[in-house]
């Protein structure tokens, strides 16, 4: 089952608006005292309730991003991090894109990994019959290849429609999504009020 993916799914490219906002700041050692052995930590550098925002240069007035994460933990030389609770906003003129989820980890800076409760909204400003919620557990997003991929069950609710099934993989650079298995599609269709034309009694 191959369909176009909703420009909600491209908003996962917002994520990595976490690690690089984060990965400028690093712990600085040289700072440590000679005589004392410093802490052995797993990680580089730490930040706790942090959030930052991103404006578009071209268009300051028109886009931005906010990203908020209870705790982020990056480690500079395997270029990994994880972090807990993430929650983004990515806000432009035609879309708002809300994601979150619990968890979260990023591999080599390329690999942004999505862990419990994974939920993605896309609320159209132009026309509400676009909004779209994509829900899952677990979701990971490749910034290299553009691909968009889930091993457990996840679902899309639009409008009129909702589709699910186990596996998922998008190509956000095309559009293109499907499901791998157990495919379902519950459809409702629009009451006629809804369209325009009044109920007949």
């Amino acid at each position: 089952m191959l369909k176009k993916l909703p420009s909600v799914l491209i908003f996962l490219a917002a994520i990595i608006t976490l690690v690089i906002a984060f990965k400028q700041t690093t712990q600085n050692g040289d700072a440590l005292d000679s005589k004392v052995d410093p802490i052995q930590l797993n990680h580089s550098w730490q930040a706790f309730d942090t959030t930052s925002w991103q404006v578009s240069k071209l268009k300051p007035t028109e886009s931005q991003t906010r990203v908020y994460a209870e705790e982020v933990f990056y480690q500079n030389q395997n270029k990994t991090s994880t972090f807990k609770a993430p929650y983004i906003i990515k806000d432009d003129s035609e879309q708002q894109y809300v994601l979150q989820s619990q968890f979260g980890s990023t591999r080599n800076d390329d690999k942004i990994t999505l862990k419990q409760a994974v939920v993605i909204h896309s609320f159209t400003k132009t026309d509400q019959g676009e909004n779209r919620i994509l829900k899952t557990e677990q979701i990971t997003y490749n910034t290299v290849t553009g691909l968009l991929t889930s091993p457990v069950y996840t679902e899309i609710i639009q409008p009129n429609a909702t589709i699910s099934g186990i596996g998922f993989e998008a190509n956000t650079e095309t559009g293109d999504y499907q499901f791998l298995s157990h495919v379902k599609t519950h459809y409702q269709p629009a009451s006629p009020e809804k369209n325009g034309a009044p109920e007949s009694p």
